[in-house]
């Protein structure tokens, strides 16, 4: 059973522009007598914001934070938050997919985004984001892995300000990758 807190003062899912926000909370029970194998409870906070940086422009600076806390109990292996596990799968840029994995984790991206050219047909962005997991012998975020990097956008669509993205991300150890994606990121 989940409890579910949706604020979205965003205009555009597809594109937010400066001075939208989101906000979703999700609480999560897991009941053995419903079906579980072990009971547990965790809460999920998705916040984002959008600020024209400069203020005037068309440029926005994003921010988005995705984190997962278990509140009670342990959830079973494949329940446990990891690496791109948002809606979307598109947290965590530099790092493929599940690359970490843990009981609780802590995530904070930031987006700059701009205009190539005056049409709005081609733009860019530049990130960098940084994720925690809890270890699992203590249970404390002890870790950071970030990551960063730069990408292009293509307007596919002006109506709905849709773009195409190609991103390129670099993370620690070695890690980096191409990340594509119809609409932006967040």
């Amino acid at each position: 059973m989940t409890l579910n807190f949706l604020y979205d003062l965003r205009r555009n899912l597809i594109n937010p522009k400066g001075g939208g926000s989101y906000v979703n909370l999700v609480y999560r029970s897991n009941f053995t007598f419903l079906g579980s194998d072990a009971h547990w409870q965790s809460l999920l906070t998705d916040l984002r914001k959008y600020v024209n940086f400069p203020a005037g422009s068309k440029n926005i600076l994003g921010f988005w934070t995705y984190d997962v806390i278990t509140l009670q109990g342990k959830p079973p292996y494949l329940a446990l938050p990891y690496t791109s596990c948002d809606t979307y799968i598109n947290s965590g840029r530099g790092y493929v997919q599940g690359r970490f994995r843990g009981k609780n984790m802590l995530y904070l991206e930031t987006e700059y985004r701009f205009g190539i050219t005056h049409n709005g047909l081609i733009g860019a962005v530049v990130f960098a984001n940084v994720q925690s997991f809890s270890e699992t012998a203590t249970g404390r975020f002890e870790v950071l892995w970030p990551a960063c990097g730069a990408g292009i956008r293509a307007k596919l669509n002006k109506y709905s300000n849709t773009n195409v993205c190609l991103d390129y991300g670099v993370g620690l150890g070695g890690s980096k990758g191409i990340f594509v994606n119809l609409g932006e990121i967040f």
